[in-house]
């Protein structure tokens, strides 16, 4: 499996499961992954055999994306508002207003948006759980390099009840697009190598041993203990830097 993990660039779910089985010495399901990813263990990406429509653009801080201002619904207050979608630790993804494009390949999930519902909804069928009703409206998020998003977009073009004189040409227009509901028909849930060697990495860590604090009925033993072998060696107690001294010396 080590070998073979060498010459692919990303493995199906079960694949996954099972190397990870080897990893950590048990056994390791599909629904694990999923949960793995969930909890910011692992990194899951989607592979879009069919392709798939998307807004992208830079990830900046908050304090420098771009604002707009519209009436309240009371019509005297004014409403302030940040252009684009909101990502983790206060970064806004500024989506590009010139066309829309086309996706393939792999791309990381960033868990952010609709796609962490997907994941989610996955996650409780493997498990017997219940379906996910949750909805959001920012639509599946996606990322292939540092910096850089996607959001999942979805046709105007094919929903039944929108009136097609409406679309506005070329047909990739932003405005003939909103964003998707949830990850497009086709897709199917990866995990790269290059994560699954992340995750080896922090699981060989050593784990750092943590202090455990002495407790009261545990200190009197230990004083009387100390002040016993400080007898013996005739050290001074009562001035405790001379006897720190003379035991360094030791």
């Amino acid at each position: 499996m080590r070998k073979l993990l060498k010459l692919k660039e990303w493995l199906t779910v079960p694949d996954a499961a099972r190397h990870l089985s080897i990893l950590f010495g048990e056994e390791v399901g599909d629904a694990d992954v999923l949960r793995l990813a969930l909890d910011g263990h692992l990194t899951l990406s989607v592979f879009f055999v069919n392709h798939a429509h998307a807004r992208c653009g830079p990830i900046v801080p908050i304090e420098d994306a771009k604002r707009f201002t519209m009436p309240g619904l009371s019509g005297t207050k004014t409403f302030h508002g940040v252009k684009g979608v909101r990502m983790g630790g206060a970064r806004v993804l500024e989506l590009g207003e010139e066309e829309v494009v086309s996706l393939d390949g792999v791309w990381d999930l960033t868990m952010l948006g609709a796609e962490c519902l997907d994941v989610e909804h996955a996650y409780q069928m493997l498990t017997n759980g219940p379906s996910v009703d949750l909805v959001t409206l920012d639509g599946p998020i996606v990322q292939r390099e540092a910096g850089v998003a996607c959001r999942l977009e979805s046709y105007f073009g094919d929903n039944e009840f929108f009136d097609k004189k409406n679309l506005r040409k070329p047909r990739n227009h932003p405005a003939n697009f909103y964003p998707a509901g949830g990850l497009p028909d086709g897709s199917v849930f990866v995990v790269r190598t290059a994560a699954l060697q992340e995750l080896e990495v922090r699981v060989s860590e050593p784990e750092k041993p943590t202090e455990k604090p002495i407790e009261r009925r545990e200190r009197t033993p230990l004083l009387v203990m100390i002040a016993a072998l400080a007898k013996l060696a005739k050290l001074d107690v009562a001035k405790p830097s001379s006897a720190a001294a003379a035991i360094e010396t030791q």
